[in-house]
């Protein structure tokens, strides 16, 4: 008899098939280790159905968030997207600020990892810009000092007394009795100012004895006076000035779309699409906004050193500012420094009168629903 006992024949025990005994290993060990925040809590989407790969689905694009979680593990997940999302901006801004055109060329290229979006980072530094700006201006908002009066005094004033137009003629006649060559000038403009005074009357009362200078006016020149009234006031000049404000950020943005176009019509060689063009406008905008917000705290940090380094550290800044678009644009499109420079310079006057054009409107505009 034999001291070992015969092994059984291993194809005659009855087992799961193969690839179930690993479905069953995977899922043990997935539940006994721990899952990090990036990986897929459940193997199928739970919005379409469809098998996970990673923690967004690839059919819907819905994130895999497990709500049967800890609080504290939830908020360290969130912390720690906030972190990531953090420090991209901070490289992100550093680039922007100092490598010009890198980020519009890496973006360009298909890059887009590293980078916040462009209109998304756009629009964080503009909001925080512009209100900035608001508070800096809140409190020293301008006001002018000017006097709506009434009639024919209207904003003629002697020693803070308002007075006709014909009483300012003859004080001013009077100021200037020594000089015989003014008094005379001055008398014959008094004349004139009285002969159209009294042509004007004449007329009105040629067309209706009973009629008043003041039924004369039409709807729009009695706005146009309530509008002179209220923008005379400080109160309606504090009011205007933070209307104007209000409305600059929707102006650049409205204007930005035109810097794009403009550089699409001068760099045309390039081949560039509009969009890669307003790319190139999203991040110029956007350092011009970083730039003007840190130079102020830069000059105030160097001043603590002397005055001349504080005023060396400002035309640095100066310079700079003009400096970064011919960098930024001979980065990315390539061309020769003197076609460059050329087309920097006709850019900079077409998107000028664009901004002039759009300040103006947008001052008639609120100057009008005031």
């Amino acid at each position: 008899m034999p001291l070992d006992p015969e092994l059984p024949d291993l194809s005659q025990i009855p087992s799961a098939p193969l690839t179930e005994a690993l479905g069953t290993d995977a899922l043990g060990a997935q539940a006994m280790e721990h899952s990090s925040p990036h990986s897929p809590s459940h193997l199928h989407c739970e919005n379409c159905g469809a098998k996970l790969q990673g923690p967004f689905c690839h059919r819907c694009g819905q994130h895999d968030f497990d709500i049967n979680r800890s609080f504290i593990h939830t908020f360290f997940e969130a912390l720690e997207n906030f972190f990531h999302f953090d420090t991209k901006l901070f490289r992100n801004l550093i680039t922007l600020l100092f490598q010009p055109g890198r980020m519009t060329v890496d973006f360009n290229a298909g890059k887009r990892a590293s980078q916040v979006p462009p209109f998304r980072l756009y629009v964080f530094v503009s909001i925080l810009f512009f209100f900035l700006t608001f508070l800096q201006t809140e409190k020293t908002a301008p006001t002018f000092n000017t006097k709506f009066n009434q009639g024919s005094n209207a904003g003629f004033t002697i020693d803070g007394e308002p007075v006709s137009v014909m009483e300012a003629w003859d004080a001013a006649i009077e100021k200037n009795d020594h000089n015989a060559d003014a008094k005379k000038a001055l008398e014959s403009a008094r004349n004139l100012t009285d002969e159209i005074k009294e042509e004007i009357a004449t007329k009105i009362a040629e067309a209706d004895p009973n009629t008043t200078i003041e039924e004369e006016k039409s709807e729009f020149e009695r706005k146009i006076e309530a509008k002179s009234k209220k923008l005379t006031s400080p109160e309606g000049q504090r009011q205007m000035f933070h209307s104007f404000l209000g409305a600059m950020p929707k102006l650049v943005l409205i204007c930005l779309p035109f810097f794009a176009l403009y550089t699409r019509f001068l760099f045309r060689k390039s081949k560039q699409v509009y969009l890669q063009h307003l790319v190139v406008a999203l991040h110029f905008h956007t350092f011009v906004f970083i730039w003007l917000m840190t130079r102020d705290g830069w000059e105030f940090l160097a001043s603590f050193a002397s005055a001349s380094v504080a005023e060396n550290i400002s035309l640095a800044c100066n310079v700079w500012l003009v400096l970064y678009p011919l960098l930024m644009f001979r980065h990315i499109f390539a061309n020769s420094w003197f076609k460059t420079t050329l087309k920097t310079i006709v850019l900079g006057f077409a998107y000028l009168l664009t901004l002039v054009f759009g300040f103006a409107v947008t001052a008639v505009i609120i100057l009008w629903a005031l």
